[in-house]
């Protein structure tokens, strides 16, 4: 979030005594914004060597090109792609062959470092939805965006998941949903985004991230989205376990104190799902 608080915190601007908390926080943000570059440089590569293949980078490139008006604004520490499972031997091989080595499977993510460097991190996922626990009644699969992986019902969508899969452990993940919203317009792109949230059986998750920053950041897209999606059970007690405070103490020592809130969002997206009409 350094990037927006250096364009938006007034002091930052105008008042010496946060002049050396100004220049920490643009000398961190100028290095995230480097990694992050260097980072899409990689991704590009990957991607030019398996355009032909059912995958597709996902999340922080994307997110930073389709949906921020500066680059900058949204940083990003790894590369993620989403690949159907056939399409894991050929990517596999390019991985290698850009200079990359497995170092962790999962049964729906693989993790790969590279060999020169190993802070470069790609991670292929099978699906956007790793936990056994969510994934029975939650699932992203590379066909559910395959269509158009770029197009703003996509964003929303993989913005909704992640971000609802990880019980919103940063405001980032709140921002993204918010710009996501942003981005899509008109009846056509609600229509498909609507049609991707049924196939994903993401309405819960879908409405509760989208109600989250409508609270959090005060944006009426949001709410007017999350409306489209028709009736959703529970949508009242979510935003009881999930507020502003709680987003916010997860990157402090209060995590622990509202990690039971966490789970118990994350026992909701599970009942949200098994009982969606």
């Amino acid at each position: 979030m350094l990037g927006a608080v250096l364009q938006n915190f007034p002091a930052f601007a105008g008042d010496p005594a946060f002049a050396a908390g100004r220049n920490a926080a643009r000398d961190r943000n100028r290095a995230n914004a480097a990694f992050s570059l260097l980072l899409t440089r990689e991704a590009d590569a990957l991607m030019a060597d398996v355009r032909d293949l059912p995958a597709a980078v996902v999340k922080g490139p994307v997110f930073a090109r389709r949906l921020y008006p500066s680059p900058s604004l949204r940083c990003f520490t790894d590369i993620d792609v989403l690949a159907a499972p056939e399409a894991l031997p050929r990517l596999d091989a390019a991985l290698a062959d850009h200079g990359f080595r497995l170092v962790e499977s999962y049964p729906r993510e693989h993790k790969w470092l590279h060999r020169d460097n190993d802070s470069v991190m790609v991670e292929v996922q099978t699906d956007l939805v790793h936990a056994d626990s969510l994934h029975d009644v939650v699932s992203l699969p590379y066909r559910a965006i395959a269509a158009a992986p770029e197009s703003p019902e996509a964003l929303l969508l993989v913005a909704l998941v992640h971000g609802g899969g990880h019980q919103y452990e940063r405001l980032q993940q709140v921002v993204d949903v918010c710009q996501a919203a942003r981005a899509l317009l008109g009846a056509t792109e609600e229509r498909r985004f609507e049609e991707m949230v049924k196939a994903a059986n993401a309405r819960f998750i879908a409405a509760a991230g989208l109600l989250l920053a409508d609270r959090i950041l005060g944006e009426p897209r949001c709410r007017e989205i999350a409306r489209g999606l028709g009736s959703v059970l529970w949508p009242g007690v979510a935003g009881l376990l999930l507020d502003r405070t709680v987003i916010m103490s997860a990157m402090d020592h209060r995590r622990t104190r509202y990690a039971w809130l966490r789970q118990a969002f994350r026992w909701l997206i599970r009942q949200g799902g098994a009982h969606q009409p």
